[in-house]
């Protein structure tokens, strides 16, 4: 069993005991993303998160936290997303006093020496270059513009060429002081070591934190009814398509039911897209679904790269898995997403990296963490009926958004599909 406690400045430290385990992960989750920015500082918490790997007055140099990492076998990362930025690291148990005062430099003690800021702003415009360059990336930006329009959460996480290159050293301090707050963290442990051993740590390395800045908050989201279409023409091989509808969110007590309706639409080669866009119709080499849970919205989304030749007839193929969810889902198939959900994340959780993640990123979005007993009796509760009640409310044709990237040379047939004029 896990536990939680919070320190005086409140923040909060979940650990988890795994005595048959030699490593130890690691992880600090920051209530903040891409989401909490403004339009003028798009791509600040990802820029952040760059900086953070870049030098402390302890160790000066990227190299220098690689290698306190690297150097005793471990591995180390960090992400940005819409809600939650994470950096983690995962080592031999052994070394983990080490590798928490590595992880504590950085957060506390990141120096964002005005020459390194330089060089990782270039950095991060290759990479948003990069994403450009591919079709398939490009696409998953382009459904979020209409999924969630005039909205932070419908921008590119790692911002604009124009927002990175604007934004100065006041700006993304002025942002972290106040985001990067003891009471807006939560550091996550799982490992062979004990509870007291983890607690203490952190208390040391974390205890004296304090921030006089008040805690942000993030623009809400309201659907206004905006474009559900979106196509960029590019002379390439294939059209890289997405099609999606809005769905649950994080809270909602149902996002269960969206999950395994997800499971049995397209997740694995036993899917009803994998059977029936590959398997049966040959119209693409992959295809899947999957759910985006965020804090007040979400989205459940399809998304397959066709030939050009093909991409009417594979929407309309997809449109039409969509709306069978909603009458022809059987016993054998809520049976069979049921334990396929129950297995993979079993077999997720035999890992020390993936228990850290499950329990930071419970408790540093919805505030509760649910064990792997509580998934499972909220999955073995969901019925045929629950599936086919939410199915007939989040599959409508005027909820349907669409967007492509390849060669288009009408868009009239691909927003009739989607019921538009």
């Amino acid at each position: 069993m896990y536990r939680k406690t919070t320190l005086p400045n409140g923040l909060r430290i979940l650990t988890q005991e795994m005595p048959s385990t030699l490593s130890a992960t690691i992880c600090l989750f920051i209530g903040t993303g891409s989401r909490y920015e403004p339009e003028n500082l798009s791509g600040v918490s990802h820029f952040i998160e760059h900086m953070l790997f870049r030098g402390t007055e302890k160790r000066r140099t990227a190299h220098d936290i690689s290698e306190a990492i690297e150097g005793v076998g471990g591995i180390m990362n960090g992400g940005t997303d819409k809600e939650t930025t994470i950096y983690w690291a995962k080592v031999a148990s052994s070394h983990f006093m080490s590798t928490l005062d590595t992880l504590a430099d950085m957060l506390l003690n990141s120096r964002f020496d005005p020459e390194d800021l330089e060089k990782e702003r270039q950095v991060i415009i290759e990479e948003i270059h990069m994403t450009e360059d591919q079709p398939d990336q490009k696409v998953c930006q382009l459904i979020d513009t209409i999924l969630w329009p005039d909205h932070p959460l419908g921008r590119d996480i790692a911002g604009t060429e124009s927002t990175v290159r604007d934004m100065s050293r006041a700006d993304i301090l002025h942002f972290m002081a106040g985001h990067y707050r003891p009471d807006n963290t939560v550091v996550s442990i799982a490992g062979g070591m004990s509870h007291q051993q983890m607690i203490e740590a952190v208390d040391a390395q974390f205890g004296s934190w304090q921030s006089a800045k008040p805690a942000a908050d993030f623009e809400p989201f309201n659907n206004s009814g905006f474009e559900r279409l979106v196509v960029e023409h590019r002379d390439i091989e294939q059209d890289h398509f997405q099609l999606a509808v809005p769905a649950l969110s994080t809270v909602d007590p149902r996002r269960y039911t969206q999950s395994l309706l997800n499971v049995i639409l397209g997740e694995g080669m036993s899917s009803r897209l994998f059977s029936e866009i590959r398997d049966k119709l040959g119209l693409a080499y992959a295809i899947q679904s999957y759910a985006d849970f965020l804090l007040d919205t979400g989205a459940l989304t399809v998304a397959a790269s066709v030939d050009t030749d093909n991409l009417e007839l594979a929407i309309g193929a997809v449109i039409k898995e969509l709306e069978k969810l909603k009458t022809t889902i059987t016993q054998h198939e809520l049976d069979k997403a049921r334990e396929l959900s129950k297995g993979r994340m079993a077999l997720r959780l035999e890992d020390s990296r993936h228990v850290a993640t499950w329990l930071g990123g419970q408790e540093v979005l919805a505030g509760e963490i649910f064990t792997p007993e509580e998934i499972i009796a909220r999955l073995d509760k969901v019925t045929l009926e629950d599936l086919a009640e939410l199915a007939e409310e989040i599959i409508q044709t005027d909820k349907f958004h669409l967007a492509v990237v390849g060669p288009v040379a009408d868009q009239k047939p691909l927003r009739q599909l989607i019921g538009g004029v």
